[in-house]
């Protein structure tokens, strides 16, 4: 039995984005997805979790231009797994008459399936990925909050400097007027009285 395919539209149901979506992950990321005979785009279980990936991450703020190394490190990774199983290498110290069916049977064997183990490299890719998205949302925060703080400092101290300049020419303005009343009262002393009635 065949690996089950889905159509686009299929396919964008299940990751809940518009079928347009997928065909711009798949052009931005260079993505490998399969065609029909007719060229058609279809898309396998894992095409569709890894479009759940990339929806979670862009949903966390990644953007795209971070994730295509990654993608592209997942893929070779993936082509890996999916390699025949006569191409695997044996340890260097290990021959292939090394090991009997019997010791195979009798070893404690966990069964991993491809899927899992690619489930497994998506998942460490993507703790990679936040990772290092979060370092540079804290370098970003971090120069956002200082430019903020000094913009308001900055204000404060136009906003003080304003405050002393008023203070001061109000107090000019006090000492000139003191100092016209005083001349007005020295003018108006009894002998400048008295010189204006005897003129």
């Amino acid at each position: 039995m065949g690996e089950v395919r889905f159509m686009i539209s299929e396919a964008a149901k299940q990751v809940h984005v518009e079928a347009h979506v997928l065909r711009y992950w798949e052009d931005e990321l260079d993505l490998k997805i399969g065609r029909t005979e007719m060229g058609h785009r279809y898309y396998t279980e894992d095409d569709i979790q890894l479009f759940r990936c990339i929806q979670k991450l862009k949903d966390e703020g990644v953007m795209l231009k971070d994730l295509k190394p990654m993608i592209h490190e997942l893929t070779i990774a993936k082509e890996k797994l999916t390699e025949p199983k006569e191409n695997a290498k044996l340890p260097a110290n290990v021959t292939s008459t090394d090991i009997t069916k019997k010791e195979v049977d009798s070893a404690d064997v966990i069964p991993i399936t491809q899927l899992e183990q690619v489930r497994n490299l998506i998942g460490d890719v993507l703790t990679e990925v936040v990772t290092e998205n979060n370092k540079t949302l804290e370098t970003n925060i971090s120069k956002k909050v200082t430019q903020d703080v000094l913009r308001e400092v900055d204000f404060l101290f136009q906003a003080n400097e304003r405050q002393e300049e008023e203070h001061y020419r109000k107090l000019d303005t006090l000492i000139r007027q003191q100092q016209t009343i005083r001349k007005e009262a020295v003018k108006d002393t009894p002998l400048t009285r008295l010189r204006k009635i005897l003129t």
